[in-house]
């Protein structure tokens, strides 16, 4: 029996962080990839935007709408390809905790160069697809009244929908060596053959992280807040600088650990089996269907 309350939600996305917390203790290499991937996106956004803004400067700063469009793809590109790369690594360190083994970061990296080629590929796939997602949605804002309202929930909708097939796509690459495309379409038959259709994410890490960022606005931002109205810029500033940082930390910590989760998410679908430092009711649960009703 599944509970739809906020304070069973919350103490369960509270267990299920504190056993992926767990796990993480024992490769706190772990870390590292988010940090690593942040920073590599940056720096491959601006290797691709060079050329390309060179190119526009040469052209007399022609600046249409596809030429803007393409930027936005080239920075999704780098976000998606950096965050895919190291979520790559993460993957296998995280198997290959669970299988009783201990990989090391630099196990991780070669992972990532292995399967370079898929996970290239599949970066260059969800930034189209985001790309797509984001002028489909920039159109429905442009929209006035009803049809507007109606179009950005279907944005979003189809949105969520993508998230949910493709959550497994890195560690079906991964575990499985599959392409892109057959990762797709083997996330899509994992979620489907272990918790069923029309599921959305139920149980997991997200609870707990919105209520630490949500302590963290209280304690730093909304301080910082009323001491810049109050004139007080330096003592403002400097809390606003530190949620800020705040949020950095959380973000990173949180990125790790949902991709830990659902790698042990993945290998319990193939197979059944338990990830170690997780319970079978962590797993089992971790999606339900819309209307509330648990699939086992």
């Amino acid at each position: 029996m599944i509970h739809n309350s906020i304070s069973d939600r919350f103490k369960r996305s509270w267990t299920i962080t504190k056993s992926t917390f767990n796990v993480m203790k024992q490769d706190k290499e772990i870390i590292l990839f988010p940090i690593l991937s942040a920073i590599s996106s940056m720096i491959l956004f601006v290797i691709l935007l060079v050329p390309f803004l060179a190119t526009v400067f040469l052209e007399r700063l022609n600046l249409g709408g596809l030429t803007i469009y393409f930027g936005v793809f080239l920075f999704y590109f780098a976000a998606a390809f950096t965050s895919t790369f190291f979520n790559a690594g993460i993957v296998h360190i995280a198997k290959t905790r669970f299988e009783g083994g201990d990989a090391t970061f630099m196990d991780g990296i070669k992972i990532g160069f292995t399967h370079f080629s898929a996970l290239f590929r599949w970066s260059l796939l969800t930034a189209t697809v985001g790309l797509i997602l984001n002028i489909l949605q920039s159109n429905a804002r442009e929209q006035k009244g009803i049809i507007g309202i109606i179009g950005s929930i279907i944005v979003s909708l189809i949105g969520f929908a993508w998230a949910i097939v493709s959550i497994f796509v890195v560690p079906s690459i991964v575990i499985k060596g599959l392409g892109p495309i057959d990762a797709l379409k083997q996330s899509a038959k994992t979620v489907k053959k272990t918790w069923g259709e029309s599921l959305i994410k139920y149980y997991g890490l997200g609870m707990v992280k919105a209520a630490l960022i949500g302590v963290g606005m209280l304690i730093l931002a909304v301080p910082g807040g009323l001491l810049f109205m109050a004139g007080a810029w330096v003592a403002g500033g400097l809390l606003v600088g530190l949620f800020i940082l705040y949020l950095v930390i959380v973000s990173v910590i949180f990125s790790s650990a949902n991709m830990v989760y659902d790698t042990a998410l993945f290998m319990y679908a193939h197979g059944g089996k338990v990830a170690h430092g997780f319970t079978k009711d962590e797993l089992a649960h971790a999606f339900v269907h819309k209307k509330g009703k648990s699939h086992i």
